[in-house]
């Protein structure tokens, strides 16, 4: 597999997802997203209108986080979140499934949750954001294949946001992992893409992902992976399976 370096690019999700992100804050986000050239620019919904009207023309997509982040909002909510963010311009979502609800095997709420989450979004495209680091392997497969049986576009490893709660669940969290997209990547049909999120802060673990199935990254220093891609590799680089 031959990865350009635009390509590799397009790939990135850059995001912006503190709760005290100002104006300035974003604003200077665009700028760097532009700068650097990713596909898609990630922000809080309110953040939305800003967002779309500073990367006016840029040909960055603009994904809106919906139940953010931890996922434990009703389906109705969630719906409603979707649908302003995209009246407001967003051209994807990333939502966060209901965890618990999928911990305590109600599979139909989880479903209900996302497919609400997809009607709103009205053909743009959705992200699941499952969860990987506080559910087992089983619950992982039954999450994605719920995910693709709700419409979901691409399914995605983490938040990646480390709170005192997930503490609570393991001492040693771990966003996305090479193992979870494997097994991700086994369960999902070839259509249905991955989405590898945090913790991705190096170039050789970013591409190890790639390698193992995921088609886009979340990354929150995404120029700096970018620009060590360019030094290192120059227009492009062999990725050897």
């Amino acid at each position: 597999m031959y990865l350009s370096l635009a390509d590799f690019k397009k790939r990135i999700e850059f995001s912006l997802c503190q709760q005290h992100a100002s104006d300035d804050d974003v604003r200077a986000f665009c700028d760097k997203a532009i700068q650097a050239g990713v596909g898609v620019a990630c922000v809080n919904p309110v953040n939305i209108p800003l967002t779309v009207k500073r990367l006016e023309g840029q040909g960055i997509g603009i994904s809106a986080n919906v139940g953010f982040p931890f996922g434990a909002h009703l389906p109705e909510v969630k719906f409603l979140e979707t649908g302003r963010a995209i009246e407001a311009g967003a051209t994807q979502i990333d939502m966060v499934i209901n965890v618990g609800a999928l911990r305590s095997k109600n599979e139909n709420l989880v479903f209900e949750d996302i497919q609400r989450v997809v009607e709103a979004a009205k053909g743009r495209t959705v992200k699941t954001i499952i969860e990987t680091w506080v559910l087992t392997d089983e619950e992982k497969q039954k999450v994605c294949q719920i995910a693709e049986k709700a419409g979901a576009a691409m399914v995605k490893t983490t938040t990646g946001v480390r709170t005192q709660y997930l503490l609570e669940v393991t001492d040693n969290p771990r966003g996305a992992t090479l193992e979870d997209v494997q097994l991700m990547r086994r369960v999902l049909s070839p259509d249905i893409k991955i989405k590898a999120s945090g913790g991705v802060y190096i170039l050789d673990f970013a591409l190890e992902l790639i390698r193992a199935g995921a088609d886009q990254l979340g990354m929150s220093q995404g120029e700096k992976i970018i620009r060590e891609f360019q030094e290192r590799y120059g227009d492009g680089v062999k990725l050897t399976p």
